[in-house]
């Protein structure tokens, strides 16, 4: 049975590296960035990924995040692979954990979710289990 935990995410860093144009319209860069998720996830984030973006500031995204948080008094580390998209009035995703990307406390969990960003706000939701009959 799945448990869903919701909260906050802050942005530390985000940086964009273009490397190709699409006939000169469509731009494709790596992105990098670290996130600090409050709430039922308490952590840190390290991200890397792809995204393709229009001339009117919207695109869509694809990228993988190596979080490493406690959740439900439960610690260590797993990998989000995440697709979305963007606009210049912010950005939606949703997300899956990689399967056996789990580590110490969190070996094993499950789970889908995603986040959804304004601005500098940005919530969060991960319906997950730990795998061990707990969650």
């Amino acid at each position: 049975m799945a448990t869903t935990a919701t909260g906050t995410v802050e942005n530390k860093s985000w940086d964009q590296t273009p490397y190709a144009d699409v006939d000169g319209a469509t731009t494709i860069a790596v992105a990098t960035g670290q996130d600090r998720y409050h709430g039922d996830i308490e952590g840190d984030a390290e991200w890397r990924g792809l995204t393709i973006a229009e001339p009117d500031g919207s695109g869509t995204f694809h990228s993988v995040q190596r979080m490493t948080c406690t959740i439900a008094g439960s610690s260590g580390s797993f990998v989000l692979r995440m697709s979305g998209v963007f606009d210049p009035e912010g950005s939606r995703a949703d997300w899956e954990v990689v399967p056996g990307s789990g580590t110490g406390e969190l070996a094993g969990i499950t789970g889908t979710g995603g986040f959804d960003a304004e601005g500098e706000s940005a919530t969060y939701t991960l319906a997950y289990s730990l795998g061990d009959g707990s969650q």
